[in-house]
């Protein structure tokens, strides 16, 4: 990235906005309901925050694209596709449901690349979740912003895994469940729910899966097979996104207290890699 670029996003880096607020169990409901849970978590389990204290603003405040607005926490970057493309946390203790908590988000880096897809921006965010003063959970996620192709998108690089799957769940995005997703979530990202948009528009296949619901069902999954094991660490990549329109596998193998984890694609290419690590706080 050129000088005079960083220079047009200095004032947004270092960026910071705080929430606080009862972390509600009618949050925590929706996701447990989504999840096919049988109850609503006490303790909220890892990455769930994606549902709570999430961003409310305003209509009047919303993008062409249903995301809130840049230029007023996220910077005014020009290129109009988004991805949230990866995230790490570190978890320190249990969050508890039902009491308060609060957000903290800071703008922490923006960063220009170019790659097989063109110009890439980077926007680095940190975020802590801290109750009764405590910090309970810290992530960085990596959002990247990047201009409409020219022409037809390159065919995906199919990335095999790795190893055989000692667990593996099927996944049916069908367009009800992305839309609950997006509900849950306050996500109104339109790629994921407006057909004709994300076809026309962003010119992808069909409906996109949201990043956060495949880490979250490659979590679950995890949580299936080896039961109440606690979470201390999680972070995943997307590598290429998955639609509505087929099935795809979220899987995993457990190594000691590391859990590698992977969504494939219906090709057998792996579309999102992921580790967390398992044991006390």
């Amino acid at each position: 990235m050129t000088s005079s670029d960083v220079s047009a996003y200095a004032d947004w880096i270092g960026r910071e906005r705080r929430r606080t607020d009862i972390l509600a169990r009618s949050d925590v409901a929706r996701m447990a309901a989504l999840f096919d849970r049988e109850e609503t978590p006490r303790i909220l389990p890892p990455a769930w925050h994606w549902g709570a204290l999430t961003e409310t603003d305003r209509q009047s405040r919303i993008g062409s694209d249903g995301h809130p607005a840049r230029g007023a926490f996220m910077p005014p970057i020009p290129a109009p596709l988004r991805m949230f493309a990866q995230a790490e946390m570190r978890f320190f203790a249990e969050v508890q449901v039902g009491v308060a908590t609060e957000l903290h988000e800071q703008v922490a880096s923006v960063v220009e690349k170019t790659g097989r897809a063109g110009v890439l921006t980077f926007v680095e965010l940190k975020r802590r979740l801290s109750q009764d003063g405590m910090v309970r959970l810290e992530e960085t996620q990596t959002i990247v912003y990047r201009d409409r192709a020219p022409g037809p998108a390159p065919a995906p690089t199919l990335v095999a895994p790795t190893q055989p799957a000692q667990w593996r769940r099927t996944i049916r995005p069908d367009p009800v469940l992305l839309f609950r997703f997006s509900a849950a979530t306050f996500n109104s990202h339109r790629i994921h729910y407006d057909r004709p948009y994300a076809m026309d528009v962003e010119a992808y296949p069909a409906l996109v899966v949201h990043g956060p619901l495949i880490a979250l069902s490659l979590l679950e999954a995890l949580h299936g097979a080896v039961g109440g094991a606690q979470v201390r660490g999680f972070s995943f990549r997307a590598l290429r996104p998955l639609f509505d329109n087929a099935p795809f596998e979220v899987c995993g193998t457990l190594d000691g207290a590391l859990a590698n984890l992977w969504a494939e694609a219906p090709d057998g290419g792996v579309a999102m890699s992921a580790q967390a690590q398992l044991g006390p706080y």
